[in-house]
């Protein structure tokens, strides 16, 4: 498998090489055409200070001088002055070295910033400018034309490129297990001559085809082949046991190292990083086939070295990339083959520290030609530092992978950070790129270092210092990688603070009820808690500076919520059950001050939020709660205390982000008011409910009086309309018998005074339309519980009798007060003991036969005579020269009702009274009894001047002549007819005098 992967990487890196290849003759040709324009400008500037120095006037160049590479015409231009010298600089760049790779590409010049986002210093590239067209002064004899450039074919680069690498790769692969196998013919001397004869033909042929220019990518390749395979057999001349010719392993070292260093001499000489990767790669993966014993990992430690040298030199730093994959890949492959030979990871075995040390060996050298290394542009600053990031996993994961002491990881990764600390330091006036990566790299390991040394909650305390110490030293270094190292640090350990302490303490108390206060874990999260707002809200206060650019403004506002979950869950940890939610909520007001003080609209939100959670809280967990402290529930005192803190976080300021700060005493006052009104739901007895509710409502509506706060008004009246709708769910159901007083009257009297106290003081201060609308719906609230008390009271046939007093109690109010919404309430009231007359009163089967006190004739008729008393107040309540138009629909009918009272009042008892006499009289007398009524109305028609008094006084007599026409005279007996007709004659006889007496009096009022 291993072999596969070797195979892998190496195309891999043939096709990175290939593309560097293409983009380096784009630069040569593109650096030709430079060299022909700036060759081009010189002769034209010599020919001119020639002619200036002859005193003669700038001529046009003589055509047998001068040639224009693309001219219109034949005709030669004229030469115009010389342009200024910073022209001549821009059109004709500075050259600088390039590598033969082409990993130098020039760009605009932008500004760059770091992962940090601070700004990278190095100097602008410059930008590639198309080539400037000017003569090119030639001779006959040296003017030769110049090949375009022309981009080869795939299948020119497959078999003049692609295949010779791949071909040389096989080969060495090939010449490599030919002398790690066993030959009985040819013996370990044979194998090593055969290897140095190959290997030396490679080079030599190489060598030799590398001057003609045809053969030259093939010639490269033959001189990297040879390399790999000298180093190979060199190195197998001791370490393959088939080839064994050497006794002393130190003298095929120094072999090695000066095989290494020829191969970086060679490589210096042509500056080819494809014979160069070539060389090493091979190198590289024919001692991974061969390896035997970790001492053999020696040769990838000399080839590493020589290596970074080659490309720290060069600043070939895509093959510094290739050959750290290829050192960690060999040892990995190595160590991988030893471990499961003993069992797999986590066993020991006897080559443990020679390979650390190596490992640690490989990561020194890639570090330290890191630290020192200064790019030539950002693309290979770019490559070198994922160069160092991929050094550090490499050493990390060989370390792990290996590691049979779990107990040294602690001292390991302390001892690592703090070395890419110090590797830090040393580069920062070098470089700042490495600084930022190394101390990012440093403080990480630091920081995992903690959990592996200390356990419990202990670590998390000792990992959120280090956070700080971070955080305060880059405030005072003036440094800003190790501030935000510390915001990035600060962010892994509230993650860890949550899952690794408040979590455990979560699965306990989700099992079963636990009361321990878990010290340790609530001072880690209070220590999170105040370092995250420390450093998000004290600290920018403190210094400006560090929240200076966007991205430091929003990483701290972040940390700032990074505070709240820690101190919530704190406070979970260390006060449980339902001490919780008061803890949350003076946290809650603490954060509210804290806002206002500092006029931070995050620490405001956090206010909000918290005080939401504690709402929750208390809803779920609090009010079910049945417990008990000593005299005194549990919640009774926790939901009184939270509901006394939301009225408290009433005066707060500073508002949530761009809401409107008049939300603050709104929300909170709201929310203080729903947790007592639910805790008096849960505390008190159900009849004793509505009473709750009705003293707290009349609390809440008198303080908003008293404070002119209107949202305190409408709670208030909230709460009194939930306990007048209680009133008819409970209230009215709890009646006992046998007492005296029975609960509905001493819990709904209290609350119909509350009703209409609420009334009258909405009519005193009530302005706006909402309370107009509180004030009639408060009144209006009193008299339907007390007609529902009543109605539950008194025995069901009096009922109409104490509606009817009730009529003539509101008509009195509405008279003496002046307050019309009485008068409607009694027009509504006297519809009401109408319709109750009639359908029970009048309609029951179980009041035939009933007491004088409880029958029909006793009940209706003194409802009705309750009624007609009240005709005296409304007379005196009616407006004749109110305009009603009936034509408005129910609207204008009920006006019309309102505006003139006396003629309900009238009517209902009238109608009462007729049906009564109907029901009760036995059928001779019914129409003498209904022709008395008829005139009796008729002369209180005349009384009260009232027309349809009158109208209704001859419709009864006209009733009664009906009835004799069409029913008396042929089925009443002889007694009851004439005494009938005698009655009816006299009557009618009467109202004709009275019409004939008073006939100019009943004229004004037709």
């Amino acid at each position: 498998m291993e072999y596969v992967l070797l195979l892998v990487l190496v195309v891999v890196s043939m096709v990175i090489r290939s593309r560097d290849r293409r983009r380096r003759e784009m630069i040569d040709a593109e650096l030709l055409n430079r060299l022909e324009a700036l060759n081009a400008r010189v002769r034209v500037l010599e020919f001119e200070k020639l002619q200036a120095a002859r005193s003669i006037p700038p001529q046009a160049v003589p055509a047998t001088s001068v040639q224009w590479p693309t001219p219109p015409q034949p005709t030669v231009p004229a030469i115009v002055a010389p342009p200024s010298a910073p022209e001549i600089s821009a059109a004709a760049p500075q050259l600088r070295p390039l590598s033969v790779a082409g990993d130098v590409k020039e760009t605009a010049a932008v500004d760059k910033r770091d992962l940090f986002g601070i700004p990278i210093s190095t100097p602008p590239d410059r930008p590639i400018e198309a080539p400037v067209e000017a003569p090119a002064f030639k001779t006959q004899d040296q003017e030769q034309a110049v090949p375009a450039h022309r981009v080869a074919s795939l299948e020119e680069k497959l078999g003049a490129n692609w295949l010779n690498k791949l071909g040389i790769v096989i080969l060495v692969f090939g010449v490599a297990f030919f002398l790690a196998y066993q030959l009985r013919t040819l013996g370990p001397l044979g194998k090593i001559v055969v290897g140095f004869a190959v290997s030396g033909t490679l080079l030599v042929g190489g060598l030799f085809l590398e001057r003609r220019d045809k053969y030259r990518i093939l010639a490269r390749a033959g001189i990297g082949g040879g390399w790999a395979l000298t180093f190979f057999t060199a190195y197998a001349m001791y370490h393959v046991p088939a080839t064994r010719v050497l006794s002393s392993q130190a003298i095929d070292l120094v072999l090695m190292i000066l095989i290494a260093i020829g191969m970086v001499w060679h490589s210096l000489r042509y500056k080819s990083q494809v014979v160069t990767g070539l060389g090493f790669l091979l190198a590289f993966s024919t001692v991974t086939i061969s390896q035997v014993t970790v001492f053999s990992l020696v040769a990838g430690a000399v080839l590493a070295g020589g290596l970074v040298y080659v490309t720290s030199r060069e600043h070939w730093a895509e093959l510094e990339v290739a050959g750290l994959v290829g050192v960690y890949l060999n040892h990995f492959l190595w160590l991988d083959r030893i471990l499961r030979a003993r069992g797999g990871p986590g066993h020991p075995f006897p080559e443990f520290f020679p390979s650390a040390g190596l490992i640690l060996l490989y990561w020194l050298i890639f570090r330290v030609a890191y630290a020192q290394r200064i790019p030539r542009d950002d693309r290979e600053d770019l490559l070198t530092s994922i160069t160092a990031v991929l050094n550090s996993a490499g050493v990390l994961g060989l370390l792990k992978y290996q590691s049979a002491h779990p107990e040294w990881a602690f001292w390991a990764l302390l001892a690592l950070g703090a070395a890419e600390m110090l590797l830090a330091f040393y580069a920062r006036p070098l470089r700042r790129t490495a600084f930022i990566v190394l101390s990012s790299i440093g403080s990480a390991l630091l920081l995992a270092a903690i959990p592996f040394r200390y356990r419990g909650a202990h670590w998390s305390v000792l990992w959120l210092l280090e956070v700080e110490v971070l955080f305060i030293s880059g405030i005072r270094m003036r440094e800003a990688v190790f501030r935000r190292l510390g915001m990035l640090a600060g962010f892994a350990a509230a993650f860890q603070l949550i899952a690794r302490e408040a979590v455990p303490v979560f699965s306990i108390r989700a099992v079963h009820a636990d009361a321990a206060r878990h010290w340790s874990t609530a001072l880690a999260l209070a220590c999170g808690a105040t370092i995250y707002w420390f450093n998000s809200e004290a600290a920018p206060r403190r210094w400006p500076q560090i929240a200076a650019t966007d991205a430091d403004s929003i990483s701290l506002r972040v940390m700032s919520y990074f505070g709240l979950p820690s101190a919530a869950a704190a406070l979970w940890v260390f006060f449980p059950g339902n001490q919780t939610v008061v803890a949350w909520m003076v946290l809650a007001i603490a954060l509210g001050v804290a806002a206002d003080q500092w006029n931070s609209s995050d620490l405001a939100l956090q206010c909000d939020l918290l005080s939401a959670a504690s709402f929750v809280r208390v809803i779920v967990i609090n009010l079910p709660s049945a417990s008990r402290w000593m005299f005194a529930a549990q919640r009774t005192i926790t939901v009184t205390v939270v509901s006394g803190l939301f009225y408290l976080g009433t005066r707060r300021k500073k508002d949530a982000g761009n809401l409107n700060a008049a939300y603050i005493p709104i929300a909170y006052s709201w929310t203080g008011s729903i947790l007592l009104a639910l805790l008096v739901w849960y505390e008190l007895l159900p009849v004793s409910v509505a009473v709750g509710w009705g003293v707290l409502g009349l609390l809440l509506f008198e303080t908003g009086i008293l404070r002119n706060r209107a949202y305190l008004r409408y709670q208030g009246l909230l709460i009194l309309a939930a306990s007048f709708v209680r009133i008819f769910f409970v209230n009215l159901n709890a009646g006992g018998s046998g007492q005296l007083l029975s609960p509905r009257i001493y819990t709904a009297l209290p609350l119909i005074a509350a009703y209409l106290w609420a009334y009258e003081r909405l009519r005193q201060s009530g302005s706006t339309p909402f309370d107009r609308i509180a004030q009639n719906a408060a009144a209006c609230c009193g008299t339907t519980a007390l007609a529902a008390v009543v109605y539950f009271e008194v025995r069901a046939e009096w009922v109409v009798i104490a509606w009817a007093v009730l009529v003539l109690l509101l008509l009195g109010v509405a008279w003496m007060l002046n307050r019309r919404l009485f008068l409607v309430q009694g027009v509504v009231l006297t519809i009401a003991v109408f319709a109750r007359a009639l359908l029970f009163n009048l309609s029951a089967a179980t009041m035939v036969g009933s007491s004088l006190l409880h029958g029909r004739v006793a009940c209706v008729g003194i409802a009705s005579a309750i009624l007609l008393i009240a005709l005296t107040i409304a007379f005196r309540l009616r407006r004749r020269d109110e305009v009603v138009n009936p034509s408005d629909g129910w609207i204008g009918w009920a006006k019309l009702v309102i505006s003139r009272p006396e003629q309900l009042l009238f009517f209902a008892p009238l109608l009462l009274t007729t049906i009564m006499l109907a029901r009760e009289m036995r059928a001779g007398m019914i129409t003498v009894t209904w022709s008395a009524l008829g005139v009796g109305v008729f002369l209180l028609a005349l009384l009260v001047h009232e027309r349809s008094y009158r109208f209704a006084g001859l419709g009864l007599l006209l009733l009664g002549v009906g009835k004799i026409l069409f029913v008396d005279i042929w089925h009443l007996a002889p007694t009851d007819r004439y005494i009938t007709l005698i009655v009816m004659g006299i009557a009618l006889l009467l109202v004709s005098f009275l019409y004939t007496r008073y006939r100019e009096t009943i004229l004004k009022f037709l």
